[in-house]
């Protein structure tokens, strides 16, 4: 019993809009990530992390200026508030005037042996 028409081809039902596993879009993100990126999307990536290690730097570099500033501060109160004996002080002096830092360079050398000499100031001060 042919009519002669022909029956449209069968389509495919469209993907469902979401799925319970992932949100619309997410298996076109991860296939995007999942393939190796162009050089100029490698470069900009590139580009964006190290601004965010720059950030991260200068944020780890102002808490390292500040704890160690906050140690002088707190070795400074120290020997403001306390009498000490001169033979101390003058020993602590000594472990002062004995620093050799050449702060133009920026080195780190330098900020450690700063930190060390107000920490063997705060060891001598009992704190």
């Amino acid at each position: 019993m042919a009519t002669g028409k022909k029956t449209p081809p069968a389509q495919k039902a469209p993907p469902p809009a979401e799925s319970a596993e992932a949100p619309a879009g997410r298996k076109n993100v991860a296939a995007a990530l999942a393939r190796r990126p162009t050089r100029k999307v490698a470069r900009e990536m590139l580009v964006l992390e190290l601004r965010r290690l720059r950030a991260l730097f200068s944020e780890i570099a102002e808490r390292y200026v500040a704890n160690t500033e906050g140690e002088i501060v707190s070795v400074i109160e120290a020997i403001e508030g306390k009498p000490l004996a001169p033979a101390r002080v003058a020993a602590m002096l000594k472990l002062v005037r004995d620093l050799t830092v050449k702060p133009r360079k920026g080195r780190r050398k330098d900020l450690a042996r700063i930190e060390n000499v107000a920490a063997l100031l705060r060891k001598e001060l009992g704190g």
